[in-house]
């Protein structure tokens, strides 16, 4: 039957070490040296005008946000200003 092999254990897998097996060494990346100073140079200028770009562009961007936020707050403000007028005339017709 199906619950009488419930009581069994499998074998555990025994492996033997064997002093035989040959371990490869693991391949170690050298650095490559370079001989041109130019290309280095031409990295930090690169770099350089790329933060020059960015900086000014992330500015612009900063004071968008800010600009949209003070709408925004405006906008907000009006809002509520109309939404008290409506309230306040609902009450007085109420009255």
């Amino acid at each position: 039957m199906a619950t009488q092999g419930r009581g069994k254990k499998l074998p555990a897998k025994v492996s033997i070490p064997s002093s035989d097996y040959y371990i490869p060494p693991v391949p170690v990346g050298v650095a490559v040296v370079r001989k041109s100073l130019g290309e280095d140079i031409v990295g930090w200028v690169a770099a350089c005008i790329l933060i020059a770009f960015l900086l000014p562009l992330g500015a612009m961007l900063y004071l968008d946000i800010l600009d949209a936020k003070h709408e925004v707050k405006q906008q907000l403000e009006k809002v509520e200003k109309l939404r008290r007028q409506i309230e306040s005339q609902q009450r007085e017709k109420n009255k």
